[in-house]
């Protein structure tokens, strides 16, 4: 048995999305909020020992007050004292979905030299969007290539220090682009993966795209195409990637 943990808590309100899709994948799920994690002195080595990937789903984790995602990452990492680093070291996988993607950034996944805030328009988007893969390493993208996903998000623009490389630097790799510019994201970036692909973050949804019929253009695909939509298969894949361990 293959357990996920999927993290719950004030504001974030996909985790039965999230839990749903981990399970149609194969994992066994657990949905605990992360206030429950802190009571119970969940640590490290018990993460490590009891489950082989991690979801952080989207919403507005205690109400965004000190800004996207910041709060829930000083739960992760004062809290908890976890570090997703060294959870993924041994082959465990993570997922961080908008706000569980801001919060990625807050806890430094991706160094410290990144940032996420307010799109370019100043206002929540909600539409779909495409985007393409870049060929970097990214277990939760074997096997795909151009994505069509739901995004939802007031804050998703990808800002980064003018001293970094962006599409050569040790601590991330850029993932996924958007086709058109969506909210003013530098290089249009929509995901970044840490260093040894296994912590991938991204703002849309693929939690909300694992139906074919969830898309609003599915009366437009071929009937080949089958019934999953495009977002089943980064459940698939982590599935598959640490049932081999």
């Amino acid at each position: 048995m293959i357990k996920a943990l999927v993290l719950a808590g004030d504001g974030i309100n996909c985790e039965q999305e999230m839990a749903f899709a981990a399970r149609k994948a194969g994992f066994s799920v657990d949905i605990t909020h992360i206030n429950d994690l802190i009571q119970k002195r969940f640590s490290q080595a018990e993460l490590k020992k009891t489950y082989r990937a991690l979801f952080l789903p989207g919403g507005f984790s205690f109400g965004d007050h000190l800004g996207s995602g910041r709060v829930l990452a000083l739960k992760l990492t004062k809290g908890l004292n976890w570090n997703l680093h060294d959870f993924t070291a041994q082959g465990a996988v993570v997922l961080g979905v908008c706000n569980g993607f801001q919060a990625l950034i807050a806890m430094g996944a991706f160094g410290k030299k990144v940032s996420i805030t307010h799109n370019i328009q100043n206002k929540f988007i909600d539409r779909w969007a495409g985007m393409k893969k870049k060929p970097v390493p990214n277990v939760f993208l074997k096997n795909v290539s151009e994505l069509y996903l739901p995004i939802r998000h007031g804050e998703g623009r990808l800002l980064f220090d003018r001293s970094v490389n962006i599409f050569d630097n040790p601590e991330f790799q850029v993932t996924l682009q958007y086709s058109e510019d969506v909210n003013g994201s530098t290089e249009r970036i929509a995901g970044l993966t840490s260093a040894n692909g296994r912590i991938f973050g991204l703002m849309p949804h693929p939690e909300a795209a694992i139906r074919k019929t969830q898309n609003p253009e599915w009366t437009l695909t071929p009937e080949t195409a089958g019934e999953e939509g495009a977002g089943m298969m980064f459940f698939k894949n982590a599935y598959e990637e640490v049932s081999c361990l």
